[in-house]
């Protein structure tokens, strides 16, 4: 009998595989530092805010190079965070307990979880600009720019209910590199789609004209081809709900993974898209209470 793709799929259905499969190791490699912090700033960030916040612990420090461990449960994680003022890398060290097969160079598929997390917060460690000591003293307060280019005070705002609209396309962060996200599976038009199916308070349309509207970016994806081969998908968005002129209601952060196991055609398109549908629902959810700062999804 002829094994088709179709056979060999349903195949692999009934024979299932583990919760946590092995998946290949996924480094950092020379993610970029913002312009202007020098290498104890970059450090400092590192070590008394994001390690700490995601559980990490330091092994040892030198300039431009940090070893860090995360324990979670009987598993153990080491890796070596290297930077410069330029760029950054986050590389495999050791592990116990996490299936690590070192001539795949595979591991248990959460290590992956742990390191992409641990990326975004230190992305957003590193690009969050440092308080400017003249707010509240009396000086003309920091501004942004709303949909249009005018130019809104950053303020707080207020949400009782009601339309929040999102633009029809939503746009990739610039340190986001996956041109085949929107060329091949339409990620940006078709997540704004699902945002408007999974919350009746999202509408698409104008932003200029709109009372409430979400500032949306995605700001991570994670897409290596190959289908359910080459391990788990993932993508990070990341909105502030705005009132009309431009005043900051709340923000959040919502990241999904997904894992097909199956190398059919347009896998990896539709694992990646998996994991927007369920951004759009953690979104949809969110709203209905828009806490300031919320981790929404894989994120927490």
């Amino acid at each position: 009998m002829k094994l088709t793709p179709f056979l060999i799929a349903a195949a692999l259905l009934a024979v299932g595989s583990p919760t946590h499969a092995a998946a290949p190791i996924v480094d950092i490699e020379n993610a970029p530092v913002p312009v202007g912090l020098n290498m104890e700033q970059i450090q400092q960030r590192l070590i008394a805010g994001v390690l700490s916040r995601r559980g990490w612990t330091v092994q040892a420090a030198a300039a431009g190079h940090i070893e860090a461990r995360l324990s979670v449960r009987s598993h153990l994680a080491f890796v070596d965070i290297t930077f410069d003022e330029a760029t950054y890398s986050i590389t495999y060290k050791d592990s116990h307990n996490l299936d690590y097969k070192p001539k795949k160079r595979r591991i248990h598929a959460n290590y992956n979880k742990w390191i992409a997390n641990l990326n975004a917060e230190l992305q957003r460690s590193l690009f969050t600009p440092i308080a400017d000591p003249t707010v509240g003293s009396g000086t003309t307060p920091t501004t942004t720019a709303r949909p249009g280019g005018v130019a809104a005070p950053v303020t707080t705002g207020s949400y009782g209910g009601g339309v929040v609209t999102v633009p029809a396309t939503i746009d990739l962060s610039p340190s986001v590199n996956a041109p085949k996200a929107v060329s091949e599976c339409r990620i940006d038009v078709l997540l704004a789609q699902w945002l408007a199916d999974h919350s009746p308070a999202i509408e698409i349309g104008d932003l200029g004209s709109a009372g409430h509207y979400l500032d949306l970016a995605i700001t991570e994806i994670h897409m290596p081809g190959g289908g359910g081969w080459s391990g788990p998908k993932w993508m990070e968005l990341s909105g502030t709900l705005r009132e009309s002129a431009g005043a900051v209601v709340s923000s959040f952060r919502a990241k999904r993974f997904s894992l097909v196991r199956l190398n059919l055609p347009g896998a990896t398109c539709r694992t990646l898209q998996r994991a927007g549908k369920a951004i759009a629902r953690d979104v949809g959810q969110w709203l209905r209470n828009p806490l300031d700062g919320a981790e929404l999804g894989d994120a927490r």
